[in-house]
Order: C-alpha cells, then sequence, then structure tokens
C-alpha cells in the first residue's frame, strides 16, 4: 500500500533523537535503552480471560488488551511515569486476522475513535462503520504497519473494539502486537547543550523523529504528573527554534 511502511521500519534505535507532540507543544528526548515487545498470536480475551468469539454482523468491545497468563495486568500500559531512571514510552503497532474483522481503536479510552473525517458524525463501532478502522488489509497479521502508529505515555489507557463484518461465521479476533519500549533522556531547555539540540531538531537540521501522542487534530494532554516526573514542560516549535541560537 503507498505511503504505508512496516512498523518495524520506523522503530528508533539506540542514542536516537525524537521530539513528542502533545497538546500543549513538544518534548524532546534522545534513546537510551530500547526493547521489543512482541505477543504473537494474541487470540482477544475479556477482563475475566475469556475468549472473545463474535458473532456475524456483531459488534464487542470495548477492550483494553490484557494478558492471558494473568488477566489483571494490562498489555499496553506503562504504570509509572519513569523506570529505572528514565522516562519511558511504548512506540508500535497491531496486525490484525481474519480478514473479516474490523479493529477501532480510542486512545485514550472513551474519546473520539481514530480516523475520523473532520466534518461527519462520530464513528459508530457498534454498526461496523466502514471509516476509521483498521483491517488485515491496511495493517496485515504478519507485518503490523503504520498505518495505525500508536505512542503510548505513562498512565493512559488505550481500547480497542471490534467487528465482524462475516454474514455467516463467528470470528476470534487475533492480533500480532508489536512494540518496543524506549528508556530515554529527557531534553531540558535551561541545559545549554540540550537547548541547541533541541533547536536543531526543532529546525531539522539533525535526523530526528517526530510522533504525536494521541491521534486526529487534538494530542494527549501532557499532565502534571508527567511535567513533575519528567522534568519539564513542552514546547511550542518556534520556541524549540529559538533555543541555542
Amino acid at each position: 500500500m503507498f505511503g504505508v511502511k512496516p512498523i518495524v521500519q520506523k522503530f528508533l534505535e539506540r542514542n536516537y533523537l525524537f521530539a513528542l507532540e502533545f497538546a500543549e507543544g513538544f518534548v524532546f528526548g534522545r534513546v537510551v535503552r530500547k526493547r521489543h515487545c512482541h505477543y504473537k498470536p494474541y487470540p482477544l480475551i475479556d477482563e475475566n480471560g475469556n475468549a472473545v468469539d463474535i458473532s456475524p454482523n456483531s459488534h464487542a468491545g470495548p477492550y483494553v488488551l490484557r494478558d492471558p497468563r494473568n488477566p489483571a495486568n494490562k498489555l499496553l500500559y506503562l504504570p509509572t511515569p519513569t523506570s529505572h531512571g528514565y522516562a519511558w514510552i511504548m512506540h508500535g503497532s497491531i496486525g490484525v486476522k481474519p480478514e473479516q474483522i474490523r479493529v477501532y481503536v480510542r486512545y485514550p479510552s472513551g474519546q473520539d475513535v481514530y480516523g475520523r473525517f473532520p466534518n461527519i458524525d462520530p464513528i459508530r463501532p457498534t454498526n461496523g462503520d466502514a471509516v476509521g478502522y483498521i483491517s488485515s488489509q491496511e495493517s496485515p497479521y504478519e507485518e503490523p504497519t503504520d498505518w495505525l502508529e500508536i505512542v503510548l505515555i505513562p498512565s493512559i489507557d488505550i481500547s480497542f473494539e471490534f467487528y465482524n463484518t462475516d454474514d455467516a461465521r463467528s470470528h476470534q479476533p487475533v492480533l500480532n502486537i508489536l512494540f518496543a519500549t524506549y528508556w530515554f533522556e529527557v531534553l531540558k531547555p535551561e541545559n545549554p547543550v540540550h537547548a541547541r539540540l533541541i533547536s536543531k531538531i526543532a529546525a531539522r537540521e539533525v535526523p530526528a523523529a517526530f510522533f504525536q501522542v494521541g491521534f486526529g487534530d487534538t494530542p494527549i494532554n501532557f499532565n502534571e504528573v508527567l511535567k513533575k516526573e519528567w522534568g519539564v514542560t513542552p514546547l511550542k516549535l518556534d520556541e524549540a527554534l529559538k533555543l541555542g541560537r
């Protein structure tokens, strides 16, 4: 599919630079550590660990993805603002099968479904709306793509709803969950070395990835807990450009 890449091609390496876009502006970082997190196959379960089998032309969810070995644990969740002395985030995507399954994503959980056109009514996963979903066509099971590129920050839930378009058969959704966890150094504007680097990232003078936290035209708010624990306040790009100049 034109313009769509396997998510593994977007993963960062150690010492790579990036900018995270929040509603208030950007936070800049450098990857210190990295871990691949892979769950394949992941047959969908409910909060009690029971298999979710979706009837023909029917909806199921929303679900927070849980560990089948212990359903009390959420798979796509960071419980603390920092880990082992560093800020952290998760970055990845999911592949989907079978082909009859549509997946609708809400991040944060309870917010608008990903992929809504600006001037149409909210997407209705309960009706299997033909907009805003991902399927095996957009993100194949064997090779999850950046059609749905997810960046998760601490303490925020992401939820998934499903619709079975098959007219005759029930199906259990099966996912290929492929993420990288990054532990990173937060670049601080008050540090002169960091300030110059932030300015170069904002000006695209050095290679860096730009991520949006959340979907659509409204990124997630940078909350007070992150402000305290990460020790930084988001910057507008114009503010970042002026640093170290």
